[in-house]
């Protein structure tokens, strides 16, 4: 049963985007204002006999033109550890600005600048924001004419060993609808 649990939590958080890049769509002179702009967001669950993690990440993109599509982030995050000494739970929220630049086909450029404000040793008054960088290339395959999988390798800029990110290097996979 661990086992089971184990895998699904490293599928979750591996799908933990949900981007929606429209696929193939490219928007034109012809296109209107919602035929450019695009919805998704993310979602992870996890959780073992450390704790529980829970996060939601809506997003809002728009695409400036074929190769460029910038947008708006916002992000929740319940986490709850608790062990034989410890016991700790924490509201996280932020948001994020984005955005995509198509290099060719399949490759893509990515940057997003983001916030996460979270409690610092699971005192609720004593809060922390943490800003992140992340710039990195990520690769497309469509699987449909407003759908792709989609994988981004990215190092954040503005890393400091200090808050709750384990490593400067983000890796997501995620699905576009």
């Amino acid at each position: 049963m661990k086992k089971i649990i184990l895998v699904c939590s490293i599928i979750l958080l591996s799908v933990s985007s949900l981007l929606a890049q429209k696929g193939d769509f490219a928007p034109d002179n012809q296109s209107n204002f919602m035929d450019r702009v695009y919805f998704g967001g993310g979602m992870g669950l996890s959780g073992g006999s450390w704790g529980t993690s829970v996060s939601v990440s809506p997003i809002v993109g728009y695409m400036v033109s074929s190769r460029v599509s910038v947008g708006v982030g916002a992000t929740y995050q319940y986490y709850k550890y608790k062990d034989a000494f410890y016991d700790y739970s924490d509201n996280r929220y932020g948001g994020s600005l984005f955005a995509r630049v198509n290099l060719i086909r399949q490759v893509f450029g990515y940057a997003e600048y983001s916030f996460l404000n979270y409690s610092i040793n699971g005192d609720t008054n004593n809060r922390a924001t943490v800003y992140r960088l992340p710039v990195g290339l990520g690769f497309s395959q469509n699987i449909g004419p407003r759908s792709s999988f989609n994988m981004v390798a990215a190092y954040d800029m503005l890393y400091q060993n200090n808050g709750p990110y384990a490593s400067p290097w983000v890796f997501t996979f995620f699905f576009s609808i």
